[in-house]
């Protein structure tokens, strides 16, 4: 009998089923550095958060944890998947139902696109869904946690994301505080505080940097290519090659970079910043392409790139998106963002990998997650409009753009590139990108616009019906654990107070039971602080002149206690405040977002039909406040009760576009 290799799929206790899949099927006998850490972990059912570079194995971790507990641990339950992006559920639901049909489980998808989601939602053993799609579950269907043993969060770190963060994080909580015995593991990027992720998640923490390719990270600056770092396993000083200087023109270097990768044979993934430019250079490069292939008698090239041309526009209805990506797929090059169908993405994607494209043109969504690994990753653009100004990426999303470098069983080794001003420039984007530690993970749930939506939620769908049960649910965010319980407090209470001055919450006063309980509570609390702090004086000899932490310090050897008289403190100047300057503390309390009083913690709450409604419809209560009061003017002068404004179609657009 041949003996098993370190990490065979036979020492992990998978099912039978499962190992013959792994070998028989996707060719896999022996299991990567961090799978091998983590797989002992999920598959005893506890909490995971991985940590890992892009390409080292995460999906199959989780992949492998949801088929272990819905087998053998708990038979008949149910696994949730939640991904950022749709174009992400879509491969992932691929994936899973390759392994799930000889296992006798079935995949359902929530994205919110398909009329026939709802009936195999129900149905599913496994739904891969977006965040989004998952909280409006949870609002829509009671009871809809009850038979989830596990869940998979994947791209965890886009809790940091202000825009989907405070949603992923949410449904984390909700799952912690509903469903407290179900098995969260989550999949990361590398970040700067992931044991304070994992210790949120109550997981234990696996944190690696291997891959499967080796990567090298280099800077571009006026067509010059320099190696700054290799990432080669455990490897360290690993010797860089000398740099080199592309052919081409200064001009476009974009093109330069492409004919020097496509006589590696190799392919292009370019990020630059919006959809806009993620067209304009792939309209470029494809017209360059496709004069490059004609003037070469590259009739090969031309036929297959004519054909998916041809492929993209039956496919669907004539859209100005659809006839630019077919006019760029006629010369082998492809744009990718958000604003294409499913459809569009799944033929840009499938022809990618077959090798058919050279070149993909795309905003950052493509790195969250969707597996489209190149030869080389160039990133043309690292700073983005954020409304308030041209902001530098964060080193997270960099990494992440980077980790696509490098196919598997393709590539000797992977290539990220980022392109500078210029040499100088060259060096502190290096130091920023190459050698710098990723930002820590900051929660975004304190920002008012998602704070509104989810108190909403929790009381109109979540059954948080008093403040003492908002205050709980909201103790397991991950904002919980980074600001002071009081602050939080006071976020929710002026979060409230904003909900019933406007309609969508009504107070229904106080629960007596639950104030005598708490009541009760907290004076069994104080009676065992204060029999503490006795008997803690009956121990200590204390000096009653000074304070606790004086007499504590005084211990201390070397330090003494200062007994000189104070200075008599300076006094305050009076009279108006001069140069036109505010005090800080009326600019904070004009600003901030609070109630006269705090909430009591036995108030009992009820939402409205109308907050209800807000909440099911997934709006910004601000949204649906904005849309209330316009919609009821609109009301007014159809009646004739404002016959000083008219209406017409366009100030019902108005009225839409105003909304945050």
């Amino acid at each position: 009998m041949a003996k098993e290799t370190s990490g065979s799929p036979s020492q992990f206790g998978l099912p039978k089923k499962m190992v013959e899949f792994l070998s028989d099927v996707w060719g896999i006998t022996s299991f990567h550095p961090p799978q091998i850490e983590s797989l002992p972990i999920v598959l005893a059912g506890e909490n995971l958060l991985l940590a890992a570079p892009t390409a080292s194995g995460k999906t199959l971790v989780a992949q492998l944890a949801i088929f272990k507990k819905l087998i053998e641990i708990e038979p008949g339950s149910r696994a949730i998947y939640i991904v950022p992006l749709k174009a992400l559920a879509s491969e992932k639901v691929t994936e899973m139902e390759e392994l799930a049909q000889p296992l006798n489980l079935t995949v359902g998808i929530g994205i919110g696109d398909r009329t026939s989601e709802n009936r195999k939602i129900d149905e599913a053993d496994i739904i891969v869904c977006t965040s989004e799609k998952f909280d409006s579950l949870l609002r829509n269907r009671n009871n809809f946690l009850d038979k989830v043993s596990i869940v998979i969060a994947d791209e965890i770190h886009l809790v940091n994301d202000a825009s989907r963060g405070p949603t992923l994080e949410i449904n984390l909580a909700r799952i912690m505080h509903e469903k407290p015995d179900a098995q969260i593991v989550a999949l990361s990027a590398t970040v700067g505080n992931s044991q304070d992720v994992a210790d949120w998640l109550k997981a234990k923490l696996v944190v690696s940097n291997w891959r499967p390719v080796p990567l090298r990270y280099a800077t571009l600056a006026d067509l010059q290519v320099e190696v700054r770092k290799e990432i080669c396993g455990d490897a360290v000083d690993v010797p860089l090659p000398p740099p080199k200087l592309l052919e081409g023109p200064k001009s476009n270097q974009i093109w330069a970079v492409l004919n020097d990768t496509i006589q590696d044979g190799g392919q292009l993934l370019c990020f630059v910043s919006t959809r806009k430019s993620a067209q304009s250079v792939a309209k470029d490069l494809a017209k360059r392409m496709k004069t490059r292939a004609t003037k070469d008698n590259d009739e090969k090239s031309l036929r297959i790139w004519q054909n998916l041309s041809e492929k993209s526009r039956s496919g669907t209805e004539g859209s100005q998106t659809g006839d630019i990506l077919a006019d760029c797929l006629a010369g082998g090059v492809a744009f990718h963002h958000a604003g294409l169908t499913s459809q569009q993405r799944k033929l840009i994607e499938q022809s990618f990998k077959r090798g058919d494209l050279v070149c993909i043109s795309a905003t950052p969504t493509l790195a969250a997650g969707v597996n489209l690994p190149a030869r080389r990753v160039l990133i043309r653009d690292l700073r983005r409009w954020d409304g308030s100004g041209s902001q530098l990426l964060s080193t997270i999303e960099v990494q992440q753009m980077m980790g696509r470098a490098g196919r598997p069983q393709f590539d000797d080794y992977g290539e990220a590139w980022i392109r500078c001003k210029s040499i100088l420039d060259a060096d502190v984007m290096s130091q920023l990108y190459f050698e710098s530690e990723p930002e820590d993970i900051v929660s975004k749930l304190h920002l008012e616009s998602p704070m509104r939506m989810h108190v909403l939620s929790a009381i109109a769908t979540g059954g948080q019906y008093n403040r003492l049960a908002l205050g709980e649910f909201f103790s397991h965010t991950f904002l919980a654990t980074d600001v002071p319980s009081e602050s939080l407090a006071d976020n929710i209470d002026g979060i409230v107070d904003w909900l019933c001055d406007h309609g969508m919450v009504e107070r229904m006063g106080l629960d007596e039971k639950l104030a005598a309980t708490i009541e009760s509570d907290r004076q069994q609390k104080s009676e065992e602080v204060s029999e503490k702090l006795s008997q803690s004086e009956e121990e200590e000899d204390w000096d009653d002149t000074l304070p606790p932490w004086a007499s504590a310090a005084s211990a201390t050897t070397g330090v003494t206690i200062d007994n000189s008289p104070e200075k008599e403190p300076r006094p305050k100047r009076k009279g108006a405040a001069v140069m036109g300057f505010q005090s800080a503390s009326d600019i904070v309390r004009s600003n901030r977002f609070e109630p006269v009083l705090p909430e009591q913690e036995a108030m009992t709450y009820r939402a409205t039909p109308f907050g209800e409604r807000v909440a099911r419809l997934y709006l910004d209560p601000l949204s649906g406040h904005v849309l209330q009061v316009g919609l009821r003017k609109a009301c007014e002068i159809i009646a004739g009760l404002d016959d000083e404004l008219t209406l017409s179609p366009y100030s019902l657009l108005h009225l839409i576009s105003t909304v945050p």
